[in-house]
């Protein structure tokens, strides 16, 4: 058996081109087919105003009426009035499609569509001969054949400039007289860089060129009527190449609202004086012309009969037409002039600028107008009226222009009739009472839609143009493919056709049950249920044809046997809710329980939610703002501080960390214009799940129950799984995450191995201790040794070492209660740790440094330049003490033969200076008192760091060690006491030698055998 999954009765391309928005558009036979009543009101009018009383009437009274009504001066003037797009121009046309025919009558027609200059005065001045009027034609024809858009448009501004330069102060209000004259708005329009402007495509003159020259081509949309304030030129970026007194006067426009309208009145005051000089229809000549036309009807005692689509468009003929037309015809006992009716097409806000003149002969006529801004109420929505009107277009979509132009009499088919599914069809979606299925659409799916695309101001207008324009043509042709595939409606159906305020949504709680148990089509089948199912308060509410069209699962929901359990409302649901059912096998639903007694403000914000999920409405930002605070208020609460461990933060420090904004809490559907919103940790999706756990959220955070216990686990546990999104803000805001930490340690080792306690490869014992030392007792015994770039390093760091070490301390450290932390979480630290130490030097190209860390690392850039340096330093001290002391011999040796040499000379009577004598023997005290094995370490560690042989790794890690080791007093006190004990035993030899020579003096021989033997020393460690 057919049915409908995927089922289009009608050709897109067809209801393209047949559906047409503007009453003018479609041929007699279309216009006619889809032709349905409308709602118009007799309205009485009050001044200007058109009043919102007065009977209903239908389009058949209009015309009868309009015909009917007799004028003692011969001259009738009836109005029809409404919004742009209530079928003004439609009713029009239907009374002069539909005029009995009348030797008597002359039927003068200006359509919407012709309202060139040349269309209209061929229109009025048609059917009569007379020499005068052919010139008059000859004229215009002559004008519009030889213009352009552009020399039309610099003509008008000219023209209009003219007109502005001769008024006065009297011709303005009190505030606008600065526009007055030729030192006024005139001066605008005379500049050329600011007439320019307003000469561009788009702006008003060029669009009333255009009009003037041209007829509207077909689906064109409307043409502007007059001036606006966004024609003016205000917001010129280069007004400084203007004249002063422009720039003066643009200056003073822009920033004051009531002269820009007033000058938006000016110009429009004058338009017509404009087009009238530049067409040569000035003084009158188009009035006269038609009082000649209505003398010659006269004299063939016709009646003339004016319709007119849209007065507002025919710029240019406006006032002298009007004045035509209410001229009285009846004069002294005898018709001078044909009677003339006119029916005028004109919207609300151009009905109250029209001439006083023409207001004064409609009250003196009728008293009335025919109003077609009448919406429906709630209480008469009208839904055989607006179905009566889609159905004609529905079947006229299905038969295409073709079929209808080519019926014989206006004899319109019924589509319908030959389709094979038309009885599920029209069960389950509809017809209108003529028999047209409403398909795509059901009832409730049109008025849905219709209200959706209403007015806000008005959301039971009923405006056809919008109708056409905004649901039939756009389910028709754009939801086509969509439909056909099984994908309608969709995403864009949701964001062309929301809910409508005077609609009922579809219940939070069904929408619960489509999420949960849909897996497949839940977003669809909600729009399916809202609109084609009403809202119901079940979700199993849509007959079978509905759900097969829609290429949708059908499937029992849980409880579909069960009738809904009858809750009392809630005061949210009760303040204006006015919910519809569709009676089917309802679902039963876990009522959502709620206080009745509940704050009005607590009230207002849940239904704020409400409204945020069923009616996709902007959530509230304050509500948002609830909702943020207490979700992130559950995560920081539960936070253990134990993963990692680190001390608890202050309130403060947590509101820095987690502010209360979109970054942390995503909300779809809330006001969110903060960058990184995207990306936020948390992030709740618009669904009934949500829309109830944030209900349960504001309830407990004002101190009621949550409305499902689920609600507080679920609470619980996002409070647990958001604590990770957590840790990572807190340790980028504290600027504590791993790679900052590393690169911290790595700083505080670099500073202990500028104080000589942490160097490559020690103990991670050792060199945990030393990156979480405060530095305040460094010192280096080795100073005096230590190369001047090294001591600079190093007196940099040290002042700012106990601030580094504090914030490692407090990232990495265990404290007890508030205090500062006493033990340190070496389960992290250690990995940390290692990671830092995989690296001995400072390259930071790309990185972005801690703000603790920056302080202690100055000139940390230099650093392996100063450890080269400083092993350069080691080096030289090392060499010169193995010019004296060779590896191999011993400090014991060493100390002996100086000791040795001073007896010595001292008994062969070797003068030595009693500074010298003391300076060596304080030099050799201290000597005496150092380790000298620790040359012998530094000798193998600047061996290592010059090892061609070894890994770059390695030999950096050698050099550093060897720059790093506090060595102590060691090799300044070796190195002094060599250097001097060899200046002072070189100089004793000399002495020796020189007594020996002379005199034989046995005890300088011996100061000489010493000596001797301190140089064969020498040599014999060399040896070795």
């Amino acid at each position: 058996m057919a049915d409908l999954r995927g089922f289009l009765c009608w050709k897109p391309e067809t209801a393209a081109a047949t559906i047409n928005t503007e009453a003018v558009s479609p041929s007699r036979a279309v216009f006619l087919a889809t032709h349905a009543p409308l709602r118009i009101r007799r309205s009485r009018l009050d001044g200007r105003s058109v009043l919102a009383d007065g009977a209903l009437v239908d389009e058949k009274s209009v015309r009868d009426e309009f015909l009917a009504l007799k004028s003692d001066t011969g001259a009738l003037l009836v109005p029809i009035v409404g919004d742009s797009g209530t079928g003004k121009s439609h009713l029009v046309r239907w009374v002069g499609e539909t005029l009995p025919d009348s030797a008597k009558r002359k039927v003068i027609y200006l359509e919407k569509a012709k309202t060139s200059l040349r269309a209209v005065i061929d229109a009025l001045l048609a059917g009569v001969q007379d020499g005068n009027l052919a010139k008059l034609r000859d004229d215009i024809h002559r004008f519009t054949d030889s213009m352009d858009v552009a020399t039309l448009s610099r003509r008008l501004v000219n023209a209009l400039s003219e007109s502005l330069a001769a008024t006065t102060v009297r011709d303005v209000p009190q505030h606008a007289r600065p526009l007055a004259g030729p030192r006024g708005l005139t001066v605008i329009l005379q500049d050329p860089h600011v007439s320019a402007s307003m000469l561009r495509q788009g702006k008003f003159i060029t669009e009333l060129a255009e009009q003037l020259l041209h007829d509207r081509a077909d689906g064109e949309p409307d043409r502007p009527m007059a001036f606006t304030i966004d024609d003016l030129p205000t917001d010129l970026l280069d007004l400084h190449q203007a004249a002063q007194i422009t720039i003066k006067l643009v200056g003073a426009i822009s920033g004051n609202p009531l002269l820009q309208q007033a000058a938006v009145d000016l110009l429009n005051q004058h338009l017509e004086t404009a087009v009238k000089q530049v067409a040569s229809l000035g003084s009158g000549r188009l009035q006269d012309a038609m009082l000649k036309v209505r003398r010659e009807y006269a004299r063939e005692g016709k009646e003339i009969v004016l319709l007119i689509e849209d007065f507002a468009l025919i710029q240019g003929v406006q006032k002298d037409l009007l004045d035509a037309v209410i001229e009285a015809g009846n004069r002294f006992g005898s018709a001078s002039l044909a009677p003339i009716r006119t029916l005028m097409a004109v919207t609300t806000g151009y009905f109250k600028d029209l001439p006083e003149t023409a207001l004064t002969r409609v009250r003196a006529t009728t008293g009335y107008v025919y109003n077609l801004n009448v919406p429906f109420t709630q209480d008469d929505q009208g839904e055989e009226e607006i179905t009566s009107f889609v159905g004609r277009y529905l079947n006229a979509a299905r038969l295409g222009r073709d079929a209808l132009e080519s019926a014989d009499d206006g004899q319109v088919t019924n589509h319908c009739e030959s389709c094979p599914l038309i009885t599920q069809c029209h069960e389950q979606f509809g017809a209108t009472s003529q028999g047209f299925g409403l398909y795509p659409f059901n009832e409730s799916a049109l008025l849905r839609t219709i209200h959706a695309t209403a007015p806000r101001r008005d959301p039971y207008a009923f405006v056809p143009r919008t109708v056409l324009g905004s649901v039939i043509r756009p389910v028709l042709v754009e939801h086509a493919t969509a439909l056909k595939e099984g994908s309608f409606p969709d995403a864009r159906f949701r964001s062309q056709f929301p809910t409508a305020a005077v609609d009922d949504p579809l219940p939070a709680e069904v929408q619960e049950v489509v999420e949960a148990e849909d897996h497949l089509d839940a977003a669809r089948r909600k729009l399916v249920l809202e609109f084609w199912g009403n809202a119901p308060t079940h979700a199993g509410a849509l007959p079978n044809a509905v759900i097969d069209a829609f290429a949708l699962e059908r499937r029992t929901f849980s409880g579909d046997s069960t009738a809904i359990k009858q809750t009392p409302k809630t005061r949210v649901e009760a303040e204006g809710d006015k919910r519809s059912t569709v009676t089917s096998t309802p679902t039963t639903i876990a009522p959502v329980s709620a206080e009745p007694d509940l704050p009005r403000s607590l009230l207002a914000k849940l239904k704020a939610v409400d409204d945020w999920l069923t009616r996709d409405q902007v959530l509230l930002q304050s509500v948002a703002s609830e909702l943020r605070t207490a979700l992130i208020g559950a995560v920081v609460q539960r936070y253990r501080w134990i993963d990692p461990l680190m001390p608890e933060q202050s309130q403060t420090t947590t509101r820095a960390v987690w502010p209360v904004n979109a970054r942390v809490v995503s909300i779809e559907g809330a006001t969110e214009n903060l960058a990184g919103a995207a990306t936020a940790p948390i992030r709740l999706n618009r669904t009934a799940r949500n829309s109830r756990y944030l209900h349960s959220i504001l309830l407990m955070k004002n101190n009621q129950p949550a409305q499902r216990a689920e609600h507080v686990r679920r609470l619980s546990a996002d409070a647990d799984r958001y604590a990770a999104p957590f840790t990572t803000a807190l340790q980028t805001s504290l600027q504590i995450t791993d790679d900052e930490l590393v690169l911290g340690l790595r700083a505080s080792l670099i500073g202990a191995a500028l104080a000589g306690v942490a160097w490559p490869g020690m103990d991670e014992a050792d060199l945990l201790a030393a990156a979480f030392h405060d530095g305040r007792s460094w010192k280096r015994q080795d100073a005096a040794d230590r190369d001047p770039a090294w001591n600079r390093m190093q007196e940099y760091h040290l002042p700012n070492r106990p601030a580094l070490v504090e914030w490692l301390r407090n990232a990495l450290g265990v404290a007890q209660g508030i205090g500062q932390p006493r033990l340190i979480d070496a389960a992290r630290a250690l990995p940390l740790l290692r990671q830092a130490c995989t690296q001995w030097d400072w390259q930071m190209e790309g990185k972005e440094l801690p703000d603790h860390v920056k302080p202690a690392v100055r000139n940390f850039a230099n650093w392996i330049d100063v450890v080269d340096g400083q092993n350069a330093s080691l080096r030289g001290q090392l060499d010169v003490i193995r010019q004296h002391h060779p590896r191999g011999t011993t400090s014991a040796q060493v100390l002996a033969a100086v000791r040795d040499a001073l007896a010595a000379a001292e008994d062969a009577s070797i003068s030595i200076p009693r500074a010298t004598s003391k300076q060596i023997t304080e030099l050799l005290e201290d000597a005496r008192d150092v380790d000298w094995k620790i040359l012998n370490q530094l000798e193998d560690d600047l061996r290592k760091a010059d090892d061609s042989d070894a890994t770059d790794a390695a030999r950096h890690a050698a050099s550093i060690t060897a720059a790093a080791r506090d060595r102590g007093a060691t090799v300044q006190a070796v190195r002094e006491f060599l250097v001097a004990s060899d200046t002072w035993l070189t100089a004793a030899l000399d002495h020796a030698e020189s007594r020996t020579n002379s005199h034989g003096d046995e005890a300088a021989r011996a100061v000489q055998d010493i000596l001797t033997e301190w140089q064969a020393l020498n040599v014999e460690g060399e040896d070795r």
